[in-house]
């Protein structure tokens, strides 16, 4: 589990730096602090913040340095957001495939 969590947040981390590299090359119009794009970068950070506060925890308890209750809560609510990235990605992919159904 932990590799495949780990996986996912390197990847999440590449798609944010891809989405900030093509946010300032945007030359057909300024990007709105409440578009969609923003709303899914900030989700996106979110979660990878949390899978780095999660490994943190968990050096930490491998080092003694953490309690254990503490590591368990991190661990559970970086789960918790993986499973959260994962419907949501889902569900933007069953959105997609709806749209190409469509008929023209």
């Amino acid at each position: 589990m932990a590799i495949e969590a780990t996986g996912a947040v390197n990847a999440y981390r590449a798609a944010i730096e891809r989405l900030q590299q093509t946010a300032g090359n945007s030359e057909t119009g300024q990007a709105k602090p409440s578009d969609f794009s923003t709303m899914v970068q900030n989700f996106a950070e979110g979660a990878v913040e949390v899978g780095k506060q999660s490994e943190q925890a968990t050096a930490a308890a491998a080092a003694g340095k953490a309690d254990i209750n503490s590591v368990v809560v991190a661990v559970a609510e970086a789960e918790l957001t993986l499973n959260s990235v994962v419907a949501i990605r889902d569900k933007v992919l069953q959105a997609y495939q709806q749209i190409l159904r469509m008929p023209i």
